[in-house]
């Protein structure tokens, strides 16, 4: 049962109808829809300040909620510089998630969303549409997790949500940098970096021994952790041997492919990209050349070496293949 928001902005993601919004706000909507339309062949670059611009010039105290479901909201700040992207209608956002979540609605697992930021994929993957998964929601940053929390509280406390960081280890205090919510850190950018916050680390298999998690073999670890992908590798050694997908970010910034070649080469695990354009497994470190075409991004890449996962990863590779 969601919670009202009749004082909030409501717009539905995948129409992009919009409610309860007032004239001056139906102006800065429908502004951001089309800088949308006009930057999506250059990969959205300079959306966020257009964003920024639109609010201060079109200001409002009220909130956005985008239905992403029937049973699915996410509130967040009004014009928000990362999520108003959702204000295009069927925004494809992580393809490669979304693919795998949908094609998993029959499985029995449990969703690690670890970077949660607002919880858009706790909130999706606990809903009715993925199969109503157990989730675990966990955001470092402490004033994004208030966000995250609200949106906990919005969808019926479906999920759980932690404000602590993943890690190597469970239990240690870490700094946290960066100004955009979207690309907060747990790794010093720049030797000047200055932190912004601190918290407390958990390691994804202290997450998975929750009990939300009981009884459940499989899982499904979104590691979306601006470059602490190979420590919260480091802290998977239980979910490593059980039938686990791992989601985890290649930014596009990384020309050396760090963490893929971890993956591949330390961890030994496959490899399947599942975003935009054709589905393939990567077998070698050049393909992801192909894939990472802005400097700007991350690209989800799905790995595994469970035989599970890695048959249903296969099926969705030549799915996709006969589509092309």
């Amino acid at each position: 049962m969601l919670r009202a928001v009749q004082s909030d902005i409501v717009i539905d993601a995948q129409t992009g109808r919009v409610e309860g919004a007032r004239a001056g706000e139906r102006v800065a909507i429908h502004f951001l829809r089309m800088a949308l339309q006009a930057l999506m062949p250059f990969h959205n670059f300079g959306f966020s300040y257009i964003a920024r611009a639109t609010r201060g010039l079109l200001p409002s105290t009220r909130a956005m909620v985008f239905a992403l479901d029937s049973d699915s909201r996410m509130r967040v700040r009004y014009c928000d510089a990362y999520w108003s992207t959702l204000l295009a209608p069927n925004y494809p956002y992580e393809p490669s998630i979304r693919a795998l979540l949908a094609d998993s609605r029959d499985v029995g697992y449990g969703f690690i969303d670890g970077g949660a930021n607002h919880g858009f994929w706790s909130i999706l993957a606990s809903g009715k549409r993925a199969g109503s998964k157990p989730c675990v929601a966990v955001e470092a940053a402490s004033d994004t997790f208030r966000y995250l929390e609200d949106n906990r509280q919005i969808n019926g406390e479906r999920f759980s949500a932690l404000n602590k960081a993943i890690g190597a280890t469970s239990g240690e205090h870490v700094r946290i940098y960066g100004a955009k919510h979207e690309a907060r850190s747990t790794v010093a950018p720049s030797t000047e970096a200055v932190p912004i916050l601190d918290c407390e680390t958990i390691t994804v298999d202290d997450i998975s021994a929750m009990p939300d998690f009981d009884g459940l073999e499989k899982f499904v670890v979104k590691l979306d952790v601006e470059g602490a992908e190979i420590a919260a590798f480091s802290g998977a050694s239980r979910l490593l041997g059980l039938d686990t997908a791992f989601v985890y970010e290649e930014h596009g910034s990384d020309s050396a492919h760090e963490v893929t070649r971890h993956v591949l080469e330390a961890l030994k695990l496959r490899v399947f990209w599942l975003g935009k354009g054709k589905a393939r497994e990567i077998h070698s470190l050049d393909e992801l050349d192909q894939i990472k075409k802005s400097r700007r991004f991350g690209y989800d890449m799905v790995a595994s070496r469970s035989p599970f996962w890695i048959e249903r990863l296969e099926r969705l590779v030549g799915t996709s293949a006969t589509q092309h």
